[in-house]
């Protein structure tokens, strides 16, 4: 028996930084631990050839591609495979899914509810073959797209039924958590630092070093508890800039307690400001709707061009019934024949359709105009940027809707090629009237995901503790104060979730379950 294990690099920078106690005052990367593991994981006396990917750029087409010619070549019988930037690879844990993926004949053999980054997935050779065959058949449109941490089950599920799976699941679920130790982001990269420091603090730093002799999840286990208990691990930097730029609203439907108001923020403001979030986060989701009709202000086309400039991504609501006038105005269509829009940068401008309605009667309580325009407006829009989803808050007064709703968007011949958005409605703590028509909170309470990843900045740069509190509980100005210092004042509030402990205002909010990016 022969095995291949294989790490994919896509070269980022973080995977290579030395950020990882090694004893004697000494650091390691994420790619010499990963590297390490890889050295150390034995089987059974089965012979072991240990080769990398070097893939910046790959698509996950082209990543099976190379899994199942690499496989070939070492004349493996199955393949390891891992991500270099993997600094918490666990030997015990990997063991057991090899053990597994043998003593069941399995074809692909992975573990879940464990976090990214402490076991691989086990791929056997000929399964391998199958999928490079998936990736120009029923998983085409997944190979195209970037390697990401799911790549390989992403191709499999294009014909999962045809896969002898095995899976190892965690006794414990933290996938609520989404924590995340591949260090291939600032925000990753920071919570893995902190794991390994918080595990040296306790003296348990036993737990990462590689352990040939045991076997199952217990190491992981207890990493993963104390990581759940850890607030710079659960919060590093902010993934999510939700920023006013706007102070007129559009719309018939109050979907917010804040009052419209005739300003604006300057674009010399906002232009500082993603200078100093990139600083701070690196690249980032930034939202220009806090608020606001974004797509009312006269400079729109600027803010996007220069957030997207500075590498991040955009995400923009524009009302339903305002878009057939939104497209036709000078903003849109200055950014729409901006030279700096090739294919990869529009796929980083996500837009969010208010529509909220699938007849005109429901959509004349929400907005303004006649509903066949405004999905005249959505193909249009849809044309022109790829990431364009129509949008229903879920509310008592379009619940009849929902469904005729869903299935027109859901289809892939849909003006929007299948994308859709249901939100959930938000009462601001009790602020607004109660008006969703069923509650989907989970069962068992976590922290709030805002407080670990959302960063809000009104017009005046005033930053609230949260978008619930925005005219209350000011943490600082965007403008004028560090946006580390601000961030760092919302750790008193996280350390009470953290201990289940929700005050007044807390625990009559319904939003700590949703994710923003």
């Amino acid at each position: 028996m022969k095995f291949l294990v294989l790490l994919f690099s896509d070269s980022n920078e973080f995977q290579s930084q030395k950020i990882f106690p090694a004893g004697g005052g000494q650091k390691k990367s994420a790619r010499e631990r990963s590297m390490e593991w890889a050295a150390a994981l034995e089987f059974e006396g089965a012979q072991k050839e240990v080769a990398v990917l070097e893939g910046k750029g790959w698509t996950s087409g082209r990543l099976i591609n190379e899994i199942s010619a690499a496989a070939k070549n070492a004349a493996a019988d199955f393949v390891v495979y891992a991500d270099a930037s993997a600094a918490f690879l666990d030997l015990p844990l990997s063991k057991k899914l090899i053990q597994d993926h043998v003593e069941y004949k399995a074809e692909y053999t992975f573990a879940d509810g464990y976090p990214a980054g402490f076991a691989p997935e086990i791929i056997d050779s000929g399964a391998a073959a199958i999928m490079a065959s998936l990736c120009q058949s029923a998983s085409a449109a997944e190979a195209q797209k970037p390697v990401c941490a799911q790549s390989v089950f992403n191709i499999i599920k294009g014909d999962v039924n045809s896969f002898e799976i095995e899976t190892e699941i965690a006794s414990v679920d933290y996938r609520l958590l989404r924590l995340d130790f591949l260090c291939a982001s600032r925000q990753s990269a920071l919570a893995a630092q902190a794991l390994a420091e918080k595990l040296a603090a306790a003296g348990k730093q036993g737990l990462l070093e590689l352990d040939g002799q045991s076997l199952g999840d217990k190491n992981v286990l207890e990493i993963c508890k104390e990581a759940a208990a850890e607030i710079q691990v659960l919060k590093t930097v902010p993934a999510f800039y939700n920023v006013q730029i706007e102070g007129r609203a559009a719309g018939k439907f109050r979907f917010s307690p804040c009052e419209p108001k005739d300003e604006r923020m300057p674009f010399e403001k906002f232009e500082a400001l993603v200078k100093k979030i990139s600083d701070f986060s690196g690249a980032a989701t930034i939202g220009l709707s806090l608020f606001g009709e974004a797509a009312l202000h006269p400079d729109f086309d600027k803010f996007v061009l220069c957030a997207l400039q500075a590498g991040h991504k955009i995400f923009v609501e524009v009302d339903g019934g305002s878009l057939p006038e939104f497209i036709k105005g000078g903003a849109f269509e200055r950014l729409n024949a901006s030279a700096l829009l090739d294919g990869e940068a529009r796929s980083k401008i996500y837009f969010a359709v208010c529509l909220d309605a699938q007849s005109q009667e429901t959509f004349s309580l929400f907005h303004q105009g006649s509903l066949q325009a405004a999905l005249a407006a959505v193909q249009s829009l849809s044309a022109a940027f790829p990431q364009t989803y129509p949008q229903l808050v879920r509310v008592a007064e379009n619940e009849g809707d929902l469904e005729a709703f869903y299935r027109f968007w859901s289809d892939k011949n849909s003006p929007s090629g299948g994308k859709i958005i249901v939100q959930k409605y938000d009462h601001f703590c009790g602020r607004l009237p109660q008006k969703k028509p069923a509650d989907l909170s989970p069962l068992e309470r976590t922290p709030c995901w805002h407080l670990r990843r959302d960063f809000d900045v009104l017009l005046d740069g005033s930053v609230p503790l949260c978008r619930d509190r925005f005219d209350s509980e000011i943490l600082g100005n965007a403008f004028s104060d560090s946006l580390s210092e601000i961030w760092q004042k919302k750790n008193s509030l996280l350390g009470e979730h953290v201990q289940n402990k929700f005050n007044a205002l807390c625990g009559n909010c319904d939003e700590w379950y949703t994710f923003n990016f």
